[in-house]
């Protein structure tokens, strides 16, 4: 794999050299995807963020959708090809990224596009690193971020927009247009996501049923909960736990 890093690299504006800066500074997630959205490199935390024991078995993975679930990888390849297609770079990009045990968390995400010595874009390269370190978003986020708290705390219970804006001292239209705009979706949505998430790593525990983490994330009943489920992920919950299981 070593090799083919080193072939997609010639004639590139991105070295080895460079590559080497990111192994290891501490909390940065660092990869290199070709024009077809494919992964050529990455360092090895964004690897063991994912699941895997070395840098090569990510690679081996080709994709996002061989990783992520389907919204996710969608997502993804989505802004990849935005970059590669406008030329430019996209900053600032906060998104929920969880681990291979599906632990949440919050990274902001910078996606570049990568282009040889003739200024053609042969693919991109990104960095990802926790809001919570992150000294990018400072004010980006700013009093939004007690609603992210909130969320996180009462995501099972019913949280209404009015409850996060007096949370984070705005009128309800102030908020709502705030979080749009940060999160390019609504804090609904942004719930169900968080709760399907969630429910991914739930579905894979032996000790409970469908209907039981359905309730238990707050959804009104097991139908409702499918549907959510299978709109974000592709699949049913039966079918995510069949697919999973050793």
């Amino acid at each position: 794999m070593s090799k083919n890093k080193t072939e997609f690299l010639k004639g590139c504006i991105l070295s080895n050299d460079v590559i080497a800066l990111f192994e290891d500074i501490k909390g940065v997630l660092f990869f290199i995807k070709n024009k077809n959205c494919e992964f050529i490199w990455c360092n090895l935390l964004l690897a063991e963020h994912c699941g895997f024991k070395t840098i090569e078995e990510w690679v081996e993975a080709k994709n996002d959708f061989n990783v992520h679930s389907l919204d996710q990888a969608e997502r993804y390849r989505n802004d990849d090809l935005e970059v590669m297609g406008s030329g430019k770079p996209k900053e600032k990009i906060v998104e929920l990224f969880p681990n291979y045990l599906g632990d949440l968390s919050w990274f902001v995400t910078t996606k570049v596009p990568l282009k040889n010595t003739a200024g053609e874009v042969i693919g991109l390269y990104g960095m990802m690193q926790t809001y919570e370190k992150s000294h990018l978003l400072g004010r980006p986020l700013g009093e939004i971020s007690k609603a992210l708290d909130y969320i996180r705390d009462h995501y099972t219970e019913k949280v209404s927009n009015e409850d996060l804006a007096r949370e984070v001292g705005l009128s309800v239209r102030q908020f709502e247009k705030r979080f749009k705009t940060i999160f390019k979706t609504t804090p609904h949505q942004y719930i169900i996501k968080l709760k399907i998430l969630k429910a991914c790593d739930l579905l894979l525990s032996k000790n409970v049923t469908i209907s039981e983490v359905a309730i238990d994330l707050g959804f009104y009943d097991q139908s409702a909960f499918n549907l959510h489920f299978k709109k974000h992920v592709g699949t049913s919950p039966l079918k995510y736990i069949k697919r999973h299981s050793p």
